[in-house]
């Protein structure tokens, strides 16, 4: 017994999550890793902390993180979501659904 107990810890070098009977999680429809729905905002001058107050808008995270580091500012990362019902089973299922960013004129 003890063999077998030194064999499985000498060819553990995976982490025990790689070897879970579980595997990895799948999106499922309607619930995706939220990255479509996200936009970015530089927050206001003068603002309070208390309150967020939203700025411009900017078009991904790395263009915030600059836009931060060059004003000294927060970014807000914000995701639009919308709930959606289908009762088309036994029992009605609940998901969400991104709400695509508007194009920005300007």
């Amino acid at each position: 017994m003890t063999a077998s107990v030194t064999e499985a810890v000498a060819e553990g070098n995976e982490s025990p999550a790689r070897n879970s009977p579980r595997g990895t999680r799948k999106a499922r429809p309607g619930q995706g890793n939220g990255a479509e729905g996200q936009r970015f905002f530089i927050a206001k001058h003068g603002g309070t902390s208390s309150v967020p107050e939203l700025g411009r808008e900017l078009r991904g995270e790395a263009e915030a993180m600059v836009e931060s580091l060059k004003t000294g500012l927060s970014y807000f990362m914000v995701s639009e979501w919308r709930g959606v019902a289908d009762f088309s089973g036994r029992k009605p299922q609940l998901s969400r659904d991104a709400v695509r960013a508007a194009p920005k004129t300007g």
